[in-house]
């Protein structure tokens, strides 16, 4: 009986976990209402088996216990364990003999060859329900789905860079982005090669407010005003702006055509 509790509480807990799975944020929950609804009935069923269970269970103890109590030899209504009582094991001994260990043809508990017929069931709509029906996610969707939710979660990540916390981006993609969007709003005040025009040269050791990553990512994001430069942070999103601000630094010694004189404090790095 014990061994059965144990099989159902695992059992629980997997189900638990993958209930768990289904209704996790990287998925709509529209999508999963069906699974949640399935898992739920599913739980909610073997919980009242798991009760039914442990309720005939004692219900046959008690049988057992009122049988022998009236001397009577009838069998009780329930019979959960299958084997013979010790009085009559001899007529199930078998002819094998160990060492004076002897063999009992006993039958399998009752309670585990339900259990088993119950995983067989189980296991028949699980197989539907994930392989045929198309209602729930094979290990491929839900494999796809979760790279999905991790891009997601950077892009989420990503969008809280702020000028404490970007880092020059080295990777030939976000340099490719930092350089298209330099040309399309940066390229008209500072040169399509960061020569400098209405707005200082980024190609010299020269920097009018501060030349690292958090210091240029500062004047992208706020402006600079008082001299022209507008605020890009309604309509770059933080993430473009890091891009950019990286691509800015990649400008430095490419010494373009026509440069602008130098302006501001000496940087050197």
């Amino acid at each position: 009986m014990k061994t059965g509790i144990l099989c159902m509480v695992s059992f629980l807990c997997t189900l638990q976990n993958s209930w768990a799975s289904s209704i996790a944020p990287e998925t709509p929950v529209v999508e999963n209402t069906s699974s949640v609804i399935l898992i739920f009935a599913l739980c909610t069923l073997i919980v009242l088996l798991l009760g039914l269970l442990f309720f005939l269970y004692y219900l046959n103890t008690a049988l057992r216990v009122m049988f022998a109590a009236d001397n009577k030899e009838e069998k009780p209504l329930f019979d959960f364990t299958g084997a013979v009582p010790v009085d009559r094991e001899h007529e199930i001994l078998m002819d094998h003999n160990y060492d004076g260990i002897r063999e009992l043809d006993n039958n399998l508990p009752t309670w585990w060859v339900y259990l088993f017929y119950a995983t067989i069931i189980f296991a028949g709509g699980y197989f539907y329900y994930y392989q045929t029906s198309g209602y729930g996610d094979t290990q491929v969707q839900e494999y796809e789905k979760s790279l999905i939710a991790a891009q997601e979660e950077m892009k989420l990540y990503a969008s809280k860079v702020d000028e404490n916390s970007a880092t020059v981006l080295t990777d030939a993609t976000a340099i490719e982005e930092g350089k298209k969007l330099f040309l399309e709003n940066c390229a008209a005040c500072h040169g399509k090669l960061g020569e400098g025009g209405v707005g200082p040269n980024f190609a010299d050791d020269y920097w009018l407010h501060g030349g690292d990553i958090k210091e240029i990512f500062k004047t992208v994001k706020y402006g600079v005003p008082e001299k022209g430069m507008i605020s890009w942070q309604s309509q770059i999103s933080p993430v473009q702006i890091q891009q950019v601000s990286s691509y800015i630094l990649t400008l430095k010694g490419t010494n373009p055509p026509n440069p602008k004189a130098p302006q501001g404090e000496l940087v050197q790095k």
